[in-house]
């Protein structure tokens, strides 16, 4: 769940209510290059996919939003069209509920995730809390692969099926190729690269925010665990792009991670927005981390914080305060 907060008189909201994803890398900074994660970590570089595991034991997870479901039968005709089918509603609605898999062999990781919801800030406009701008027509799938080549080196490459609305109440749909490399010099050190493709709309492109991709870009990150429970990270964006060789802007990301008894993990970071030349500031925290609490830390698991809540802190180029929020709520069984 993601709202826009104007810090004015009369302030203007959005919401995502359906995001499951965004809200660590959103609190961090978007410095994700080269952070663990299960899902989360495809979409900024699939060579990252899982990356903190370090057992080749066959493997099979799940993950679960158990909210988003009951949102879409409440609210149809904000998740679908008229002229979406019966059929096509249901399977979209159990997209909402199963938002993701990863299955692990030997060397090989997959991942997929299944009808994310656009982070594009032109499709997330809402009137209300609870409001979901045609949900069906903004989403996007990926399918993810990790090879692990040796002990600290990996590649990945993920294809992803995103829909778009052009025009209310219609909808089409892209195919989009992203690929990355990790490489691990020292055990408490990540370094990663990823060239990432999307979508590009009128208004923008896919991601572009408050995750701040750009379409046919090259991106390095790099993660430092000075000791357990505690990562920094820093990426910088549009290293190179493909669509704009004569004007890139490079922007920075900064992050940082806490963990608390695996009960409280504080995140904080910031940006540079380019367009404003000026920073946006992050914050955020994850709450009970069930993988060590409720299942008693199962070898090769990562974190699985169950609630996660990001916030971004930035101005406009008119000076005027605004808030991003992000809540997720997810299960990994």
């Amino acid at each position: 769940m993601i709202f826009f907060e104007n810090g004015f008189a009369q302030p203007k909201n959005s919401y995502i209510a359906v995001n499951t994803l965004i809200a660590r890398p959103l609190a961090m900074g978007g410095a994700f290059l080269a952070v663990d994660d299960d899902l989360a970590a495809s979409l900024y570089n699939p060579a990252n996919l899982g990356g903190g595991s370090k057992t080749r034991a066959f493997s099979f997870q799940l993950f679960l939003n158990p909210l988003t479901p009951g949102l879409a039968l409440a609210r149809r005709e904000d998740f679908y069209n008229r002229s979406t089918s019966a059929s096509a509603q249901a399977f979209a609605t159990l997209g909402l509920l199963i938002k993701g898999l990863t299955l692990r062999a030997g060397p090989f990781e997959v991942g997929a995730i299944l009808a994310e919801q656009t982070t594009n800030e032109s499709a997330i406009a809402a009137s209300d809390l609870f409001e979901v701008n045609d949900y069906l027509d903004n989403q996007y799938s990926v399918l993810a692969l990790r090879m692990r080549l040796a002990e600290r080196v990996a590649l990945g490459g993920s294809l992803g099926l995103y829909y778009q609305s052009l025009a209310r109440k219609q909808r089409e749909w892209q195919l989009r190729a992203s690929y990355g490399i990790t490489i691990a010099p020292w055990p408490n050190v990540l370094l990663g690269v990823s060239y990432l493709t999307m979508p590009v709309t009128p208004n923008g492109g896919y991601r572009n925010h408050p995750e701040r991709f750009v379409n046919g870009s090259v991106n390095i990150g790099m993660s430092f665990r000075p000791y357990p429970g505690t990562i920094i990270a820093a990426d910088i964006r549009n290293l190179v792009e493909d669509e704009n060789k004569n004007e890139m802007v490079r922007e920075p990301h900064f992050g940082i991670e806490h963990n608390l008894f695996s009960v409280l993990a504080l995140r904080g970071g910031a940006f540079w927005k380019s367009e404003d030349e000026r920073l946006a500031y992050t914050l955020g925290f994850g709450l009970i981390d069930s993988a060590k609490l409720l299942l008693g830390n199962p070898r090769g698991a990562l974190p699985n914080w169950l609630l996660n809540y990001g916030a971004v802190v930035e101005k406009d180029n008119a000076g005027q305060r605004r808030w991003i929020h992000a809540l997720t709520v997810g299960i990994r069984i």
